[in-house]
């Protein structure tokens, strides 16, 4: 049978998989500050720009790994209320909204709409 990677989720080419299979596990690679932050549990939100689907996430930080249960995603835009509320759960470090949107568009600088992957 021939595979096709696709967002970074297995599934086969002929499209017979069910996106909301449970063995789906999208990989996030994160930094160390990230990934320290993730471990710890103050970092219960991950941001990406892309929609992934799976109802566990996988990060990795070198040869490192840890596995966490995604609880629901949601779709936002940088200045919308979602982002207002939980600034401090998807940038812990940051001492403010405004530090927290700096270090957002410090990673996806063409970024304006992202999704959140909120974790259990």
């Amino acid at each position: 049978m021939l595979w096709v990677m696709i967002a970074r989720m297995v599934i086969p080419a002929d499209g017979s998989s069910n996106l909301s299979d449970p063995t789906i596990m999208p990989l996030f690679r994160v930094y160390k500050p990230v990934f320290e932050l993730l471990e710890a549990g103050s970092k219960t939100i991950e941001v990406r720009t892309r929609m992934l689907r799976g109802n566990e996430a996988v990060f990795q930080c070198g040869r490192r790994i840890i596995r966490k249960p995604i609880g629901s995603v949601v779709s936002f835009d940088l200045g919308d209320e979602f982002f207002q509320n939980n600034w401090q759960n998807i940038s812990p470090q940051s001492k403010n909204v405004d530090e927290a949107e700096k270090f957002l568009l410090s990673i996806f600088p063409d970024g304006r709409h992202f999704y959140a992957y909120l974790l259990k």
